[in-house]
């Protein structure tokens, strides 16, 4: 059985109990044993409203929620305690699954430094180096997002752990770091032990199982193996459905086999399948949240191989400034939408804004994933080529890890 968040209010209330109130804490810490049982019991409360709230797909409701709860540990125990590390984690988490990786990364580095600072269970350091880890590698921060996995694997090897289910996290790390460089090929055994360290770990019907056979269909597929990458695919959006707690993993899916099905030229199905994710993300997220430019990328590219390229033009600029409002400039996600709204302008007989859009995409690509990365060096050969033809894919393609 995998290990639950603590959110019962008598794990709590034991938890509390053995730690000794921080200074800055003390004055606000509850005086007696009634009011410490009141205490836990309302941030017990609390987390339990905010777990039901994501359980119904809402998450942006349930951010000010964790917020809270996190306010209330830092009453209760001050700065510096290793409880405090749960908090940023369940607070980062929701900002994550918004698709916000950036504002998330204070937490995950303020957490990852109270367990380095209070060293306890091995485990506890372990997730926090990968999630610090698969959050830097998001944002496209490749060198400290590798590392810090590595780091992880290194801590469980030392631990006797190397072949447990703490490690398939850490693996898979790994595994989004290779998949974010384009060396899909040196991804794919990672993500192979990943799943299969899950599959026994856990079973078929397990989200993380879902989670790991997605992100070996992703290896596969950018070496060119639709074919092989379909079956795991359609293996993760069925446990994601049957699931049914997390619509915006069901939209994954969704949209990961639209991709797929994009690239083996079978477009109309595709394009049904594009605006069913998007109207699952919508659902959850609402339609201008930058989890769901996703699905208006996907769609983007769907209308590009069909040689409608107005259409195409529409969704790609869509998703790039929802993108840019969400991530920044600098980030390898931008750049993609700058180099798929710049293939469409082309297509379109817009030289010069397309050829501007394009340059843009490769500044942003060689500032963030360097010069030999096979996205900097598609964008390189979309500036050096004639405009795209109905035939050709738009140089840059999202893939969900």
């Amino acid at each position: 059985m995998k290990p639950s968040l603590l959110s019962g209010t008598t794990l709590l209330a034991l938890a509390f109990v053995v730690s000794a109130p921080t200074a800055r804490a003390r004055d606000a810490y509850p005086a007696n044993e009634a009011e410490m049982t009141a205490a836990v019991a309302a941030l017990g409360e609390t987390m339990g409203r905010a777990e039901k709230l994501e359980t119904q797909g809402r998450i942006v409701e349930a951010e000010p929620l964790w917020r809270d709860a996190l306010a209330q540990r830092q009453r209760l125990l001050g700065d510096r305690d290793p409880l405090l590390a749960t908090g940023m984690d369940r607070l980062a988490r929701n900002i994550e699954i918004q698709g916000d990786y950036r504002r998330a990364e204070p937490l995950r580095r303020s957490a990852l430094a109270l367990r380095e600072a209070n060293p306890g269970e091995i485990d506890d350091l372990v997730d926090a180096c990968t999630a610090l880890g698969n959050n830097l590698s998001r944002q496209g921060q490749l060198s400290e997002g590798a590392a810090l996995n590595y780091r992880a694997l290194e801590l469980l090897r030392k631990a006797g752990k190397a072949e447990g289910p703490e490690a398939a996290k850490a693996l898979s790390g790994v595994g989004l770091t290779l998949n974010r460089q384009g060396r899909f090929a040196e991804a794919e055994p990672f993500y192979r032990r990943a799943l299969d360290i899950r599959r026994k770990a856990f079973g078929e019907d397990d989200l993380d199982t879902a989670t790991s056979y997605n992100n070996l269909a992703t290896a596969l597929s950018g070496q060119g193996r639709y074919d092989d990458a379909e079956d795991l695919l359609l293996n993760a959006m069925t446990i994601r459905e049957r699931n049914g707690t997390v619509p915006s993993l069901e939209a994954e899916s969704i949209s990961n086999v639209a991709i797929n099905l994009d690239r083996r030229k079978q477009h109309a199905k595709a394009a049904i399948l594009h605006r069913l994710a998007i109207n699952k993300w919508a659902k959850v997220f609402g339609a201008d949240h930058v989890l769901t430019s996703v699905g208006y990328n996907g769609l983007g590219m769907s209308y590009f191989l069909q040689g409608q390229f107005a259409l195409a033009a529409v969704e790609f600029d869509r998703a790039l400034e929802l993108r840019k409002a969400a991530l920044g400039s600098d980030n390898p996600e931008v750049a993609e939408s700058y180099g798929n709204l710049g293939m469409a302008e082309r297509a379109m007989g817009h030289e010069a804004s397309g050829m501007r859009l394009l340059r843009t995409a490769l500044e942003i690509d060689l500032r963030t994933i360097g010069p030999d990365h096979p996205d900097t060096r598609a964008v390189r050969a979309a500036i050096d080529s004639p405009a795209p033809q109905p035939s050709e894919q738009p140089m840059i393609v999202t893939q969900s890890d």
